[in-house]
């Protein structure tokens, strides 16, 4: 079950000007779904219970794979951007996080996210 907060920080991500076009601006994308509540620098935000993601070590290790597996599925209660976010914005997010901590791994494709996405049936849509 989620928390009142984190249901809170959800109806807000959900009203976020998130479309096409977007893939092309990583951290404007990551800033939009993302630092809210995993914050812009390498210290978790104050009070959150997400990690920092810039300066992860898990994500400096696991690459753009992970970071898009994490961002379309959710983990814990994280709510996942399969409903919010297009494969090209996930793409963009996964390669501009993976890059920044300093993963070698080649880009992702959004094709390559598409084949990771759930299937529509499995994918919660914000009310």
């Amino acid at each position: 079950m989620k928390s009142r907060s984190t249901l809170s920080v959800l109806a807000l991500v959900a009203l976020l000007p998130v479309g096409a076009g977007r893939a092309d601006e990583p951290a404007a994308l990551y800033a939009d779904l993302c630092a809210a509540c995993h914050g812009q620098g390498t210290a978790p935000l104050s009070g959150s219970p997400y990690p920092a993601l810039f300066g992860n070590p898990q994500v400096a290790a696991a690459g753009p794979v992970y970071v898009a597996l994490k961002a379309l599925h959710g983990t814990g209660n994280m709510y996942p951007l399969c409903a919010l976010a297009s494969d090209a914005e996930i793409a963009a997010i996964a390669n501009h996080l993976a890059a920044a901590n300093g993963n070698q791994s080649p880009p992702l494709a959004p094709e390559a996210i598409a084949a990771l996405r759930p299937a529509a049936g499995d994918c919660p849509i914000l009310h």
